[in-house]
């Protein structure tokens, strides 16, 4: 029996490094994560061969406070604002600790989309 070539899954996790780096794309679904977070699924459109590609935004804590004014259909813009490095005692307390970010979401009401039931 031969091997055959397993294709990566479309949806991965966006998880901006940079400011100014960005993602949009309307909002698929809403829905939990493994740790009870909150989490947007953004519908990317379709690759060449249509299927759904995805990504699924961080549950980084500044993001989580926009879900709430977001619905399923939402053509949204996340992008990362700023980066927060960690004080000298946070890096004490916890010294693989990540820089805080800040971002900026926005709506574009025209490409909101119906998906429904």
């Amino acid at each position: 029996m031969a091997f055959e070539d397993v294709e990566e899954a479309i949806d991965k996790l966006w998880n901006p490094v940079k400011v100014g780096d960005n993602v949009e794309g309307n909002v698929y679904e809403i829905k939990k994560d493994n740790w009870g977070n909150d989490r947007v699924v953004l519908d990317l459109g379709d690759d060449e061969e249509g299927n759904l590609m995805t990504t699924t935004l961080p549950a980084h804590a500044h993001l989580k406070r926009f879900i709430p004014r977001l619905e399923v259909g939402d053509y949204i813009r996340v992008e990362l604002l700023k980066l927060i490095e960690p004080t000298p005692e946070q890096l004490e307390q916890q010294p693989d600790r990540s820089p805080a970010r800040i971002y900026k979401v926005q709506k574009d009401p025209d490409r909101k989309i119906d998906y429904g039931e």
